[in-house]
């Protein structure tokens, strides 16, 4: 019982040691390893983020140019703008 009762009232043991001891590698094990999972956690983040990114812009050009058609048509059948001036600017968007 001689080790138990020393361990207990520490005066020896592996987490209690001096600043240069077992005890600070421990915690800076322990500090090392947040660390790493802070990183990993925000890496993972931007590269899902910088993916939604290259996918919507892949995208966007497709839906603008539908949208843009879209609103030519709607002119075009309320009967704002001319047959002319309708292809004409149909031409322009597929430019």
């Amino acid at each position: 019982m001689g080790y138990c009762s020393t361990y207990f009232n520490g005066s020896r043991g592996m987490m209690r040691g001096n600043i240069l001891g077992m005890g600070f590698i421990w915690w800076l094990v322990i500090a090392v390893l947040i660390v790493a999972v802070i990183y990993f956690l925000k890496n993972q983040r931007d590269q899902s983020h910088e993916a939604m990114i290259k996918n919507t812009s892949n995208s966007a050009p497709a839906s603008a140019y539908s949208s843009a058609l879209d609103l030519l048509d709607e002119e075009f059948v309320k009967g704002t703008i001319s047959e002319e001036e309708y292809l004409h600017k149909k031409e322009l968007l597929k430019q």
